[in-house]
């Protein structure tokens, strides 16, 4: 085994060769010769949990505050641009193009739907919202191609990439092939932006952008929202993070608490074992990260040039080529320990509706999902107040086929969940167009030839 001194120069040079700057590879040279080492345990006893008090709840949009807060945001979004995480494959959905390019409703792809998303906004507010994209080295020609012809300025950076790291011996995985790299997390997003060039190209005059509001490519219903981007300004905060209150379906979600008297996100990874239930207790743990986040450049930019930017390290393990790696990665959420007058904002689960699996994005192409002429989405209002807001839907036993929507739905987009209170299904099974799921429905399908579901069957199995 060659020694990690010796490895090191290799490594070096393979970062260099990919195009990193030198600030990147020193700290992933960092972050390399330590992963091996007994990570350093939270002391529990310093965390406290954030109560309502230390929390900002975005007010109603009718109501006298958020219509100050509202008038301050309109007075300050020429200054902002609108940045989404685009870097990520629709690998969880079956495919290997990037995910911005899956439709998502409406016959529309993601990033069709977040450029309407802005375009119709700055029509709305009279302004110039540039959209900036965070690409990782996969998407990044890709979405170039698909941007086409548009009146809307669209500009991107590519995040770095890293070496993927064999477990067996913390050396570089070596294929000869990409698949010998990895995206270095969304927490690259402060390097990246500065090392690319364009963080000071949107703080010059020219374009004279302070804010940034920075989501998902996967969560359309992430909008610009000038209430709070007013409630930013007029707190002086440099550094916002829009959370929401914790579901038994997010107990392990990352939280914000407060660490040493500063506020501090956990992820559960950092939690030590003693104390998994105690985060996973939504009571006491009641809020967690959207990962929709607001940004006043100038700090970043000041941050970053006194080099004082400390993000935790993410060792997030896979398997790729047949060979067990990790790769070391950094949560953007996590910057809001280093902003010196960092906040949160409590907003509506409306804001938070990311797609990650096939089940997701079923939901998100059903009626139970609305979009205007502004690309909007919102709940239908026409779904009964017994019912939770969304449909509990699962997918498992090899449904769908191919890990593929329409290899198992005739369309996926007509069956209506507007009645339905949960679907799970599972095995090979088949759903006819225009069904109309009502309460709860199960069907499985163990062995045997593919079963084909047409609405007599639903009918039956109510």
């Amino acid at each position: 085994m060659i020694a990690k001194d010796d490895m090191e120069p290799i490594i070096r040079r393979r970062m260099r060769r990919r195009g990193l700057q030198q600030t990147d590879i020193d700290f992933f040279i960092e972050a390399w010769r330590t992963m091996d080492r007994e990570a350093e345990e939270l002391d529990w006893g310093k965390l406290s949990t954030v109560q309502e008090e230390d929390v900002i709840t975005l007010p109603k949009a009718d109501s006298e505050e958020g219509q100050r807060l509202h008038e301050i945001g309109l007075e300050h979004i020429h200054q902002c641009a609108v940045v989404k995480l685009n870097g990520g494959r629709s690998t969880t959905m079956g495919g290997q193009v990037p995910k911005c390019m899956v439709t998502a409703k409406d016959g529309k792809n993601f990033l069709e739907i977040t450029m309407g998303q802005i375009m119709a906004a700055n029509d709305r507010y009279g302004v110039e919202m540039p959209l900036v994209l965070m690409n990782s080295f996969f998407t990044d020609h890709v979405t170039e191609k698909i941007l086409g012809r548009t009146p809307l300025i669209v500009l991107n950076f590519i995040q770095n990439e890293y070496p993927r790291i064999k477990e067996s011996n913390l050396r570089p995985l070596d294929t000869g092939t990409d698949m010998d790299w990895c995206p270095a997390g969304h927490g690259d997003f402060f390097a990246s932006i500065e090392s690319s060039g364009l963080l000071d190209s949107l703080l010059e005059e020219e374009m004279d952008i302070r804010y940034v509001f920075i989501s998902n490519i996967d969560n359309l219903s992430a909008e610009i929202s000038p209430e709070i981007l007013g409630a930013m300004v007029d707190g002086k905060h440099d550094f916002m993070m829009e959370v929401t209150r914790k579901t038994p379906a997010d107990v392990k979600g990352g939280s914000p608490v407060f660490n040493d008297g500063k506020l501090f996100l956990l992820e559960i990874a950092q939690v030590p074992d003693a104390h998994r239930d105690d985060f996973q207790d939504i009571e006491e743990f009641r809020y967690f990260n959207t990962n929709n986040i607001w940004i006043d450049l100038t700090v970043l930019r000041e941050k970053r040039r006194q080099n004082s930017l400390g993000l935790p390290i993410i060792l997030n393990r896979k398997h790729i080529a047949e060979t067990d790696v990790i790769q070391i990665e950094t949560a953007m959420g996590a910057g809001i320990q280093s902003f010196p007058a960092s906040g949160l904002i409590e907003v509506p689960r409306t804001r938070f509706a990311p797609v990650k699996k096939l089940s997701d994005l079923f939901v998100v192409q059903s009626d139970v999902y609305l979009m205007d002429e502004e690309f909007r989405l919102s709940l239908n209002p026409d779904r009964p107040d017994h019912l939770p807001p969304l449909p509990n839907v699962e997918f498992h036993s090899g449904f769908p086929k191919d890990n593929e929507l329409q290899a198992s739905f005739a369309d996926p987009s007509s069956v209506s969940l507007l009645e339905a209170e949960s679907l799970s299904v599972g095995g090979d099974v088949f759903l006819e167009k225009d069904l109309q799921i009502k309460g709860t429905v199960t069907i499985n399908q163990e062995g045997g030839e593919e079963k084909r579901i047409g609405q007599h069957h639903l009918d039956e199995l109510v």
